[in-house]
């Protein structure tokens, strides 16, 4: 085999290699916790689904006194991994006004087929059901 085939075929290895990576590796994983507000299902030829989560931040002044800080507000935008339980608890979550703990991995890249977001939730957790 000549030289050129060869470094032709080491750098299309490599490349395939490193798409493969960025694909199906992850970036890291965390938890968010707050309410969600909203869940849909998105796409064209890929269906994907996508929530959104309510999370706020309480400010204290410099007393350490939050009556006369503030509240941050924030909207975390996620996907969520194709598993109908998981759905299922999201919208019961969603309907209920429930406080969430999501468990999420974050991709190297958005994938079409998977969401419209880096963050993919594969885990929820219920902190408080009885306070709405």
């Amino acid at each position: 085999m000549s030289t050129f085939k060869k470094i032709f075929w080491g750098i299309l290895l490599l490349g395939v290699l490193y798409v493969a990576f960025m694909m199906f590796g992850s970036y890291g994983a965390g938890y968010r916790a707050g309410a969600i507000t909203k869940i849909a299902k998105k796409g064209v030829i890929f269906k994907t689904n996508e929530g959104e989560l309510y999370t706020a931040t309480v400010i204290n002044n410099e007393d350490g006194n939050t009556e006369s800080g503030g509240v941050i507000n924030n909207i975390w935008y996620f996907s969520v991994k194709n598993d109908p339980e998981l759905l299922a608890k999201l919208e019961d979550a969603l309907l209920n006004g429930h406080r969430v703990k999501l468990h999420y991995y974050q991709k190297y890249w958005k994938l079409f087929w998977v969401g419209d977001s880096k963050y993919v939730v594969d885990e929820i957790e219920i902190l408080n059901e009885n306070n709405k």
